[in-house]
Formats: C-alpha cells, sequence, structure tokens
C-alpha cells in the first residue's frame, strides 16, 4: 500500500473537481443497494447506510460487546447479500482478538442453542443438528481473517500490511480461484494491531500512539481501495470525562485510546456501554433523568458521529440475546 510520493497525484485542477464530483454522485446513486445498512431496525432510519469508502468506528472500554456487535453487524450484512442476490460479494472479517475456531463455536453456538464454552471443551448435546449448522454456516458468505488452532504451525504475524496483502489475496481470487467483490470489511480491533515493521520508523516511545494513527489512517485508504465500507472496533480510554458515581460511562466523540485521530478522521462513529460493567448486575444508574436497575442484557448504543450533514447524539437502551447475538431496543 505504500510507493514513492508522486506530488502531482495530491493535486486537482478545479474542472477535475467538479468532474470527479459529478462522478461520486452517480457512483453513490449507482451503487445505492451496496450501502451496508444498520442492523438495529430502530436506529436505522437515524443512522443511514454505510457507503463504499466510508470507515465506521465501533467504540468501548474493555469487555462491553465490540466483538460481539460487529459480528451481529456481519450477519446482518450477509442476509442482506443473500436476499438481494448479490452473489459475488462477501464479508471480510479480520480479527487479531479470536482465532478462526472460536468464531466458529460462536456461530455454531448461536445457530443450535449448544453453549459455544462447552463445544471448546467437546462437550455436544446433538452432533446432527451441529453439523447440519456447520453445512449451512459454509453457505454464508462470511470470509475471516486471523490465525487458527489447525494451523498453528503457521500463525501469521498479521500487522495492517500483511492484513491488506490477505484481503488482496482474497479479492483478486489467489485463494479460491475466484475473485472475491467485498461488500464489508471489518476489522476487531485497532489497537490490538501488531506494530508494523515495514512503515513504522518512530522512537519506541512514541511508536504505539503514532502507529495508531497511523494504522487508521491506512484504513481510511483501504475502505477507498477496496471500493467498500470498513467497519473498526476501536478501545475507548479507561478513565472516561463521565464522572457521576451513578452517571453513564458512555465513551465520548474523543475518548478513543492512543489518539483523537479517530475522532477526527472516522466518517460515523458508534459508542457502546454496558452497565453491568462499569457498575455491576443490581445496581442503580441515572441515565437521562431515569432510574435503571442494571440487568444482564442490558447495552446502551449511541450514534456519536455521523459525516455528511447527518444527525449525531442519539443514544438506545437496548438488550443482547446473547444466545442468538441478536440487539434489539428496550420496549417502550
Amino acid at each position: 500500500m505504500t510507493a514513492e510520493f508522486d506530488p502531482k497525484t495530491a493535486v486537482y485542477t478545479p474542472p477535475e473537481v467538479s468532474q470527479y464530483a459529478l462522478d461520486a454522485i452517480r457512483d453513490v446513486k449507482s451503487k445505492a443497494t451496496r450501502g451496508i445498512a444498520m442492523p438495529i431496525a430502530e436506529i436505522r432510519d437515524y443512522f443511514a447506510p454505510v457507503l463504499p469508502g466510508q470507515v465506521t468506528v465501533i467504540q468501548a472500554q474493555t469487555n462491553q460487546y465490540k466483538s460481539g456487535f460487529i459480528h451481529f453487524w456481519e450477519k446482518y450484512a450477509a442476509q442482506q447479500l443473500m436476499e438481494s442476490e448479490r452473489d459475488n460479494e462477501a464479508i471480510i472479517h479480520v480479527s487479531v482478538e479470536e482465532c478462526a475456531e472460536e468464531q466458529g463455536f460462536l456461530m455454531l453456538a448461536r445457530m443450535t442453542g449448544e453453549e459455544s464454552g462447552k463445544l471448546a471443551r467437546g462437550e455436544v448435546k446433538d452432533w446432527s443438528r451441529l453439523e447440519q449448522a456447520a453445512a449451512m454456516i459454509g453457505t454464508i458468505p462470511i470470509y475471516r481473517i486471523g490465525d487458527s488452532i489447525a494451523r498453528a504451525e503457521d500463525i501469521p504475524n498479521l500487522y495492517l500490511t500483511n492484513m491488506y496483502r490477505s484481503i488482496h489475496s482474497l479479492v483478486s481470487g489467489e485463494v479460491t480461484g475466484t475473485p472475491i467483490n467485498p461488500a464489508l470489511i471489518s476489522f476487531d480491533y485497532l489497537q490490538a494491531f501488531p506494530i508494523d515493521p515495514e512503515v513504522s520508523k518512530a522512537e519506541m516511545k512514541d511508536q504505539r500512539n503514532l502507529q495508531v494513527r497511523q494504522d487508521f489512517y491506512r484504513l481510511r485508504q483501504l475502505s477507498g481501495y477496496f471500493k467498500c465500507p470498513v467497519i473498526v472496533a476501536v478501545q475507548a480510554k479507561q478513565e472516561l470525562e463521565q464522572k457521576e458515581k451513578n452517571g453513564p460511562r458512555m465513551p465520548g466523540m474523543y475518548d478513543a485510546q492512543d489518539t483523537s485521530s479517530i475522532a477526527q478522521r472516522a466518517d460515523r462513529i458508534i459508542s457502546l456501554w454496558m452497565p453491568k460493567v462499569t457498575h455491576g448486575v443490581g445496581a442503580f444508574v441515572e441515565v437521562g433523568g431515569d432510574r435503571l436497575k442494571v440487568e444482564e442484557n442490558m447495552i446502551f448504543v449511541k450514534v456519536n458521529k455521523q459525516r455528511g450533514g447527518l444527525p449525531g447524539g442519539q443514544s438506545w437502551l437496548c438488550r443482547i440475546d446473547f444466545s442468538k447475538n441478536e440487539i434489539a431496543p428496550e420496549e417502550k
């Protein structure tokens, strides 16, 4: 993704700007069905479909369902593709958090009612149903990039340049023999990306922050290069601005860990907050003038940012069905 800089490539004449703008409008119009819609129906009218070239951040503190939210969105997006008969398109999931088997256990558990932890220990209630679910999962257009127990002797050093190479090998058809047209690429999660030795020359004391900023900039380039939306999980700071003892702990726009550049460069930012993690089940929290008793499956979803004149700032109290990885707003 890096090449010698040619200054002429960064200069645009007035006729070029006007023509490129017209071309972009035509391109968006022709690709209207290629947008990836928000998977929660009640939020969908507020949160516009994410278009090719745009980057959406899923931001939360540790252990507050960033990965689960991305898996939920991917499942919904895959259904979109299959229902729209977009047979030449697929979702690509890049993870440095969960190995391929862990992701498979979660999908099998959600389709069969088995427990993923028990599947990992070889404990199965119904093998026939499990095998049927495995066959069905094999038809869902989600490709995964990461590591695997089955290939333990070949664990990749998956920094961002190598992520790009792996995605390109799928898109070009090198892996399957058939080119894959990405409808969505997701990354889990930004701050866990290894240092990229092919681009980083900073001093060690500054390297982590600079690497996170640079990786995010390159994700924007990647989104444009592959002409599809990108979703990336981002770790929020462990110390947020909100200090009220019984108040919310929702990450704000500038609460991403390591760099404020994420807030500045992201097209969309969605923040998540699970009160059980910050306050404990059974505690009471004060949110928007309401006093709520914390329950296991409560999650707040907030749209912190949308570019392009779209609204931002609204939040929803939702419930998670962990067995199916479904998220729906609290019934009013």
